[in-house]
This record gives structure tokens, C-alpha cells and sequence, in this order.
């Protein structure tokens, strides 16, 4: 007898297997026909059983299983969950009515994950899992006072783990965030807070959904009634400071997180919030002190090591930074972090040797590619440009943007010892990195400039100004630079006008090369206008270099002199100021008739 059944179930497995290949399709088309019933008509499916092909309702329920769990396998999700379905609204079993109920959701099948959970509910009325599912799925439909039923249900099962609340409670809110979900969690939720008013878990998931939805005024107020409940509350405290700080009110959020721990000391996020507030406040003293007394709590904690560090830095307590750091180092944690800063104590204790070797143990993070920078700048100081070029040069990078980073530094360093044609090739090396890149066809029209390549100077120019006609900078340099190089003085006035009216009136080196454009075109008196504006914005020896000469030639020689002189106290050796004076003053004498060459 049990040899025949057993024949009897191999047989029903074969035919599921077999049946699996030509008949899913079928079955799968058969399940959407379902689907769009359940969703239309919102009732279950008739359980009756139709001989068929099957020996009994329980053969055809095995049948229907199989075809479930073989359709997960395959990928078929809405045919496994109705197949699951299907079977658990027929047989009032536990482990069904939940298998049926996570296989909907998995599938995306909402209308038969409600009916599931109904029917786990059903069978396992104090099930907090079940009901929070329901809920959650009636939140979907915007049912939400079905949905506040099963949620407090959920809420008084769970009485005595409000932290477990909690989590769950921001889960079921953790729809994918439109304006419809965020109503609707809002709505829900205001009718939970009604309902308890006094529930600490509640009110705070509340107040967190409230500033999610930007209504921090609101979330405040829902804080202070659950702070009148439990003033000392763990999170409720720093949220509400946090809060006051986003709407600005710094002092006011400063002030409640000092009462706070005046009332209750023994709070170390509280203080940690407290600290990082004041730094951000940049009341660095106060907050020295909040960390040191968190660091004897905490001796090994590597954040507070980190933010002592970064402050004792800031208030140019070197020693103390030094200390900090290279305890950070003890703890294995920010190696990157305290390496890079006790390369910039180093460096600014003038200790080179030191700062090189600690700049060069920084592998990886944020600072990565700076300490790699100063690790070049500081041999450049020591006069070692070429080893400098070539640390740049064997730099492990993680992507393309930061090769040209590199390329970019490299050429800056040779552009500093007039080593413009290898400057040239470290640009076109990045071209080639990223073919087009705006910022650094800028800097090769900078140097082309330099280099008297007016094509190459007016092609990258021209070609930035083809992608974005309005990059000030753009106009203004290939303006100057017409002015400057050519006798195209018209069309360096357009594109050095258009410059000027598009950019803040701040931006003096716009306005030095309109007073040079004016003077170019012999228009002395707004030259000399622009050019005292633009000096007035910006001490600049080339402004002054420009000035000067507009006044000489303007007749004003006394005043070109004492322009230059002026600039030649702050920048005496700077080429073109010399240049200038020089082309007037070749001998150094202060003639006023005197001609230039």
C-alpha cells in the first residue's frame, strides 16, 4: 500500500516536471487572468475542486505547490504567487498562508499579498509580522483607517519592545518617496497619534516623517509634546536640536543641547552632538572642551582623536595635533586622515624630511591626491623640479579625472620655471585623457598666451565658446588677448562687453581688460576709469603695469611714475611691471618728456 501511494505522489511529480516546459505559458497567462479578476472584483477565488486531471483536491494542491516553488526557481514570480495563493485560501494552514504571503510580495503582487496576510492573520491573530504586512499592503491601497486597525494591533503586540516598534514602524513608512506615499504615511500617521497620543515611539517616527516632508515647524511641535513625556528621551533630545539648527536658529540649538546636559551629563552622543555643533559654530574653545571630556571617557575612540586633532590644528596648537594624530594612529582606524595631517604639522614645523615621509604613507581616501600634490611642491621648494614631475608622473590613480588632476599640477610646476613647452605636452597628455575638457583647454590657451600661439590660443578659446557661448572667462581672456596680440580691437570689445555684462561687478580683471581694450582704441579717459576701478577691487601688479602706461600716454607721467613705483614696493620683482617701466623709463630716469621707444 505505501509503495502504490508512493508511485502515486512520483507520478504527480513527473507530470508537474513535464508539464512545466509546454504548460507554463499557459499557466502564467491563466495566473494574469486571475490577477486582473482579484484586482477588479477585490474577492478571493472560487475553492472548489474540478477532477481534472488530478486523483484528488489534495493531488491537484501538491500539483500547484510544485508549479510554485519550479516557477521561483525559473523566474516566474506572478505564477508562483498565484499558484501559492491559490492553495493557502483553500487549506487553512499557518505555514502556507505566510509562504503565500512573502512569495506576493516578492512578486510585486500586492492584491494577493493582502489576501494572504488576511488569511495569516486569520490564523495567527497575535502575529506582529502579519499584521505589520497587512498594514502596510492596506497603506498601499490608501485604506488607511484598515490600515491604522492592524497597526495598532501590530504596536500593542509589540508593548514591550518600543525599539522593535520603532524599526518596524519606519519600515512600513519606507515607501519609495513621491508626493503620493508621503501623504499618504502622513495621513496615517496622524491618525495613529490620535488615537495615541501619549506613545513616545509615535511621536518620534512622526516627527522624523514631518521633517522628511520639509515641515520641520510641525515636527518641532510633535518633539515638544514627547519631550513633556520623557524629557531625557535619547534621540528625541539631539533630533530637536538638530532641528532648531535647520531652521537656522544656531544659537538657540547650542543653548538646548547645553540645558540638556546640564540636566543629564551622562549622555555621550548628546555631548558628541554638542561638540560637532560648537565646531561647526566655530567656537573651536568650547568645543576643544567637550571632546577632551568625551577622550576621558573614550581614550581610544578615533573620532574624538580625529575632531582634537583637526581643532588643535585650527587654533594652531600644533604640539597638541601632533599628539592627537599619532594616537588616531594607534587605534588602526583613519591611517589616510592622520597620515596627511601629520604631513601638514611637519610641513609647517619646516620638518621637509618628515613631512615627505608621511605625505607619502597616505594610500588612499579624500586627501589622497593632495598629499601627492604637496609631496611635489615640497620637493619644487627644495629645488627638485624634475624629481618633483616625476613623483606626479608615477602617482597611482583610480580613474580619469584624476590623472588629469595630476597632469594639470604638473603642468603649473613648469609653467612656474618657464618651462612652457613641457607645460604644453602635460596639457595635451590630459586632452588625450579626456578629449574636449573645457577646464584644461582653458589653461592651454592661458599658456598658449604665454607662448605667443595665438591659433592655438584662439582655437581653444573658440572652442569653449562653441559649447558654452556665456563662459565668461572664455570671452574675457580671448578678448584681452585680441586686444593684446592683434589689431582686432572692435571684435575684443564685443566679446569683453559681453564678458562684463554677464559677470557679477566684482570681477576685476574684466574690468582691466575693458580699460585695456578702451586704450587700445584710444579712448584714454574710460581706460583710465576701468583700469582705477579694477586697481580699487584688486591690488594687481599687471593692472598697475596697465594703468601706468594708459596715464603716461595720456599725458599724466607723474602719475604713471608713482603707480608704478607704488606696485614696485609690493611686487618688485615682478617681470611685467619691470617690462612696463622699463619701456618708458629705460633708464630708469623719471623724465616727463621723455619718449617711449
Amino acid at each position: 500500500m505505501k509503495i502504490k501511494l508512493l508511485c502515486k505522489d512520483v507520478g504527480v511529480i513527473l507530470i508537474a516536471n513535464l508539464l512545466m516546459g509546454c504548460v507554463s505559458q499557459l499557466a502564467y497567462e491563466d495566473a494574469i487572468a486571475q490577477e486582473t479578476q482579484l484586482s477588479e472584483t477585490g474577492s478571493q477565488p472560487r475553492a472548489s475542486f474540478n477532477s481534472g486531471p488530478f486523483l484528488s483536491p489534495e493531488h491537484e494542491d501538491m500539483y500547484k505547490i510544485l508549479v510554485a516553488e519550479i516557477a521561483l526557481r525559473r523566474g516566474y514570480l506572478p505564477l508562483a504567487a498565484q499558484s501559492l495563493f491559490e492553495v493557502a485560501s483553500r487549506i487553512p494552514d499557518l505555514g502556507l498562508a505566510e509562504r503565500a504571503t512573502t512569495v506576493a510580495l516578492y512578486a510585486a503582487q500586492y492584491h494577493l499579498a493582502t489576501q494572504a496576510a488576511r488569511q495569516w492573520v486569520t490564523l495567527d491573530p497575535n502575529n506582529h509580522k502579519a499584521h505589520q504586512i497587512l498594514g502596510q499592503m492596506l497603506l498601499r491601497q490608501e485604506r488607511t483607517e484598515e490600515a491604522v486597525v492592524q497597526l495598532e494591533i501590530m504596536l500593542d503586540s509589540l508593548k514591550d519592545k518600543p525599539e522593535q516598534q520603532k524599526s518596524v514602524m519606519e519600515a512600513i513608512l519606507k515607501q519609495p518617496q513621491n508626493e503620493k506615499n508621503q501623504k499618504l504615511a502622513l495621513e496615517l500617521m496622524k491618525k495613529l497619534v490620535l488615537k495615541r497620543q501619549h506613545d513616545p515611539v509615535l511621536l518620534f517616527v512622526y516627527s522624523g516623517l514631518l521633517n522628511q516632508a520639509n515641515q520641520s515647524t510641525e515636527a518641532l511641535d510633535v518633539l515638544r509634546t514627547l519631550l513633556t513625556l520623557v524629557p531625557d528621551h535619547a534621540e528625541a533630545v539631539p533630533f530637536y536640536a538638530y532641528l532648531l539648527d535647520k531652521q537656522d536658529q544656531k544659537e538657540q540649538a547650542l543653548q538646548w543641547m547645553r540645558q540638556a546636559l546640564y540636566k543629564y551629563p551622562d549622555q555621550p552622543e548628546w555631548r558628541l552632538m554638542y561638540a560637532r555643533m560648537l565646531a561647526d559654530a566655530e567656537e573651536f574653545e568650547e568645543a576643544i572642551v567637550q571632546f577632551q571630556r568625551l577622550l576621558s571617557q573614550y581614550p581610544e575612540h578615533a573620532d574624538i582623536l580625529y575632531a582634537l586633532g583637526v581643532l588643535s590644528i585650527q587654533t594652531e596648537r600644533l604640539s597638541a595635533a601632533k599628539r592627537y594624530f599619532l594616537e588616531l594612529l594607534q587605534t588602526g582606524e583613519r591611517l589616510n586622515i592622520a597620515h596627511y595631517y601629520l604631513g601638514q604639522i611637519a610641513q609647517q614645523d619646516k620638518d621637509i624630511e618628515s613631512a615627505l615621509s608621511w605625505y607619502q604613507q597616505v594610500k588612499g581616501g579624500a586627501n589622497y591626491l593632495k598629499a601627492q600634490a604637496r609631496v611635489a611642491l615640497l620637493l619644487v621648494e627644495q629645488g627638485q623640479l624634475d624629481k618633483a614631475i616625476e613623483h606626479l608622473q608615477t602617482v597611482a590613480v583610480n580613474n580619469e579625472e584624476e590623472a588629469i588632476h595630476l597632469r594639470e599640477l604638473e603642468a603649473e610646476l613648469l609653467i612656474e620655471e618657464k618651462r612652457y613647452p613641457q607645460a604644453m605636452a602635460a596639457y595635451n597628455q590630459a586632452l588625450k585623457l579626456k578629449q574636449g575638457d573645457l577646464d584644461v583647454l582653458y589653461m592651454r590657451a592661458l599658456l598658449a598666451d604665454k607662448m605667443d600661439q595665438m591659433a592655438l590660443l584662439e582655437q581653444d578659446l573658440r572652442y569653449i565658446l562653441a559649447q558654452k557661448p556665456d563662459n565668461v572667462n572664455a570671452l574675457n581672456a580671448l578678448g584681452y588677448s585680441l586686444a593684446d596680440k592683434t589689431e582686432r580691437y572692435d571684435e575684443a570689445y564685443e566679446l569683453i562687453q559681453k564678458a562684463l555684462n554677464l559677470s557679477p561687478t566684482d570681477q576685476y580683471h574684466i574690468f582691466d581688460s575693458m580699460g585695456w581694450v578702451l586704450y587700445k582704441l584710444g579712448d584714454y579717459a574710460q581706460a583710465i576709469a576701468y583700469l582705477r576701478k579694477a586697481l580699487a577691487m584688486q591690488d594687481d601688479p599687471e593692472i598697475s603695469a596697465h594703468l601706468g602706461e594708459v596715464l603716461w600716454e595720456s599725458g599724466d607721467r607723474q602719475a604713471a611714475i608713482r603707480i608704478w613705483d607704488e606696485a614696485l614696493v609690493t611686487y618688485p620683482e615682478d617681470e611685467k611691471l619691470l617690462k612696463t617701466r622699463q619701456a618708458f623709463l629705460p633708464n630708469g630716469q623719471e623724465n616727463q618728456d621723455k619718449e617711449k621707444p
